[in-house]
């Protein structure tokens, strides 16, 4: 069977040859229905761009490259799941790495992806700063999913602050005033440091003080989220319900707590934070902040196509959900 061109490529999508030309060698704007119809062409005839240089740019190979810190955690599950759906729809393939939290980890595989020929990158929750993300990509196309915000490669991201105020807040309207924050990873993104600013902030609106050793650090994991509980047990400080800053941690809080016999919520209120699809099935129910994990993902595949033809426009992410359910109740006076 003759291999399509570049012609029957044009023909297909409805543009013209130098069309194809600029989307495969990705030089110049195309807009987005181009790009699409010329895609769904790709995708039909099973096209395939040789890989050789063409005014100092290669060809397309159709692979985008994505890197996640873990595979075992809801969380980036969710997102990769929205990117997978997307891609099915697409003439692209995906290639998923893991950097298992470690940056070298993180530099190596973003170097054998360039080796793959990849033609963009989605670093998810990157360890990397902007400028070691630059020095080892050059010029391809990139997105930040999740990341520090503060920099000029184009990233997706909730508000974190604003999601740490509706959690903490959901808590201070329920008359809690003792409230304790199981804090994720600081030193590894702003998304941890925006929800303890959020916390604080809404602490602050309410004309309640921030007190430090009610601020624990659980990791964003279950096991150090526990054992910060246990501890506050220990030490006899008073509380009366806790933010956890994502669902696993909560899961923690929540076994500290059941381990002293410690009723959730009849004497202590959890809010977590992602709405994993475990939360709705634990016991208790987990109230929880929602994120558009698959939307983001869905939105994230889509965007960084975009980035490559050069009509990326800033992307709308929906909003986080409190969602309520039965971890959380009015504080006992």
């Amino acid at each position: 069977m003759k291999k399509p061109t570049v012609y029957d490529i044009a023909r297909h999508a409805g543009v013209s040859v130098s069309t194809v030309s600029r989307f495969n060698n990705q030089t110049g704007y195309i807009t987005r229905e181009k790009v699409q119809a010329i895609e769904q062409a790709i995708s039909a005839l099973g096209f395939n761009a040789k890989t050789t240089k063409h005014h100092g740019n290669k060809a397309r190979s159709m692979k985008i490259g994505v890197i996640v810190p873990t595979f075992d955690n809801s969380y980036f599950a969710s997102i990769l799941n929205g990117m997978s759906h997307c891609a099915q729809g697409s003439a692209y393939s995906l290639r998923i790495e893991s950097s298992r939290f470690s940056k070298i980890r993180e530099q190596k595989i973003i170097k054998q992806m360039l080796d793959l020929d990849v033609d963009a990158l989605v670093l998810v929750v990157s360890l990397l700063n902007e400028d070691e993300i630059k020095r080892l990509v050059g010029h391809l196309p990139i997105l930040i999913v999740a990341g520090s915000d503060k920099g000029s490669l184009p990233i997706l991201k909730i508000d974190n602050v604003i999601a740490g105020k509706i959690a903490t807040n959901h808590l201070i309207q329920l008359g809690h005033t003792k409230i304790v924050h199981a804090y994720g990873r600081l030193n590894e993104g702003p998304d941890a440091k925006d929800r303890l600013e959020g916390y604080k902030q809404s602490l602050l609106e309410a004309g309640l003080q921030i007190d430090p050793r009610l601020i624990v650090d659980g990791g964003y994991y279950t096991e150090p989220s526990c054992n910060a509980v246990i501890q506050l047990i220990k030490d006899d400080i008073p509380f009366s319900a806790v933010f956890a800053a994502n669902d696993l941690s909560a899961y923690g809080v929540i076994q500290a707590l059941k381990e002293h016999n410690i009723n959730v919520p009849q004497q202590i209120s959890v809010i977590g934070f992602d709405d994993l699809y475990t939360s709705a099935i634990f016991t208790p129910a987990l109230t929880t902040i929602r994120q558009p994990l698959y939307d983001i993902g869905t939105i994230a595949l889509d965007h960084i196509c975009d980035i490559m033809s050069n009509n990326a426009d800033t992307p709308f992410i929906p909003p986080v959900e409190l969602i309520i359910r039965g971890s959380t109740s009015k504080a006992v006076n």
